[in-house]
């Protein structure tokens, strides 16, 4: 086994997938034709169904030609290939912001109708330890909270019985290229990465390179302890935040939830607003203008005596009677 395999097969055993449904989604680049030659490589006896998803987000004049080597690449392999293009419009902004955020979104809604046509239990995307470098180093720039520094988790829901895993979040960029070399693939090149039009990209073409050479050439290794360090932070808090909602919790429907406000005014502030982002991502509740004033509004209101209801953004209504705060949206 090679060592790109090797240190794949450690991220994600193929035992943990010998039985699923894995939709692969590949671009054509580096990273992602390395993820999958490295899956196919890997899978045990052949068990384990890979399908590629390659979703053309027509933006570039050869996004044809990379939908086109992507179908050969997966007729070579004998693998099913899907295809998903996206038409939308976006707002550019001068960071590219609009573009990214629309096209993620797009790629996203692509990959899940995918997953559920096919019956997928995994989505694998081929973000690398480079990838997460760039996040985290952007989340400080902009300003960010602790759950920012993060950067990008490895594995989330995107569905009920789906999970997105990003399994190549410990590899390096450099690894990827030389693993490709060394089976003699080749890939699609993207030419709109070398530019330094947006942000994200004199981020990786300018910054980076200048932190490393003049100022810290461990910079890389850096932020991803500082993103290692933050998700175990992140995470205990998640696990507190949710022991504190559950013992607060009375009654909780579509229609209403009830909680112990007094209890919930005793917890420490921080945890008690994390507690509260957790219901309403349980809720389905959109927390889009819920900024860090309105959970301190509703904080405010819980540990007051009598106080007035406030409606909160998305229409909920907060009200509290005696040691209860109720939650309505609106119906």
């Amino acid at each position: 086994m090679r060592p790109f395999e090797s240190a794949l097969c450690d991220s994600w055993s193929p035992a943990d997938w010998a039985d699923c449904t894995v939709l692969v989604a590949v671009s054509g680049g580096a990273d992602s034709v390395a993820l999958l030659r490295a899956l196919m490589a890997i899978r045990k006896q052949g068990k384990g169904r890979l399908i590629v998803a390659h979703i053309d987000h027509n933006l570039r004049v050869e996004s044809a030609e990379d939908a086109e080597f992507v179908q050969e690449l997966a007729d070579r392999l004998a693998i099913p290939a899907l295809f998903g293009k996206v038409e939308f419009e976006f707002t550019l902004t001068e960071s590219g912001d609009g573009i990214e955020a629309a096209a993620r979104e797009a790629r996203y809604k692509f990959l899940k109708q995918f997953a559920m046509e096919q019956g997928a239990r995994y989505i694998v995307t081929a973000h690398t330890a480079d990838d997460q470098v760039e996040t985290v180093l952007q989340r400080i720039l902009r300003g960010t909270s602790v759950a920012g520094l993060t950067g990008i988790p490895r594995a989330r829901e995107l569905a009920p019985g789906i999970s997105l895993l990003r399994p190549m979040l410990g590899i390096r960029r450099a690894e990827v290229e030389a693993y490709l070399a060394e089976i003699g693939q080749d890939f699609r090149h993207d030419a709109t990465n070398d530019e330094s039009d947006f942000f994200r990209n004199k981020l990786r073409n300018e910054l980076l390179p200048l932190l490393r050479s003049e100022y810290l050439p461990q910079v890389d290794q850096s932020l991803l302890r500082l993103a290692a360090g933050a998700t175990e932070c992140r995470e205990y808090v998640a696990a507190e935040a949710e022991r504190l909602l559950d013992a607060c919790l009375l009654t909780q429907s579509s229609k209403q939830v009830t909680l112990n406000a007094k209890r919930l005014a005793t917890a420490d502030p921080f945890l008690a607003i994390e507690a509260c982002v957790l219901l309403w991502r349980r809720q389905d509740w959109s927390r889009q203008e819920m900024g860090r004033d309105k959970w301190r509004a509703l904080l405010t209101l819980i540990a007051a005596d009598a106080p007035a209801p406030i409606e909160l953004p998305g229409g909920i209504r907060a009200e509290k009677k005696g040691e209860q705060l109720t939650l309505t949206p609106p119906s």
